[in-house]
């Protein structure tokens, strides 16, 4: 599923974004947000649980 779906008004060469990455992507930002910046260790431990969120709003969403 496409949080931004393609449009071919506006634009021929895009395809959209994946509804998980956008959703990744939100909680990446908000746990980078957090004033404890002890939490993060690297990059891609960072990562690895901004998919982890992603994955479980894409279960909710999907009432699962």
């Amino acid at each position: 599923m496409k949080a931004f779906p393609y449009n071919p008004q506006f634009n021929q060469e895009h395809n959209g974004m994946d509804l998980r990455d956008y959703f990744a992507a939100k909680a990446m930002q908000a746990f980078l947000s957090r004033s404890d910046t002890s939490l993060v260790i690297n990059k891609r431990e960072t990562s690895l649980i901004a998919y982890l969120m992603a994955d479980a709003m894409m279960e909710a969403r999907n009432g699962k």
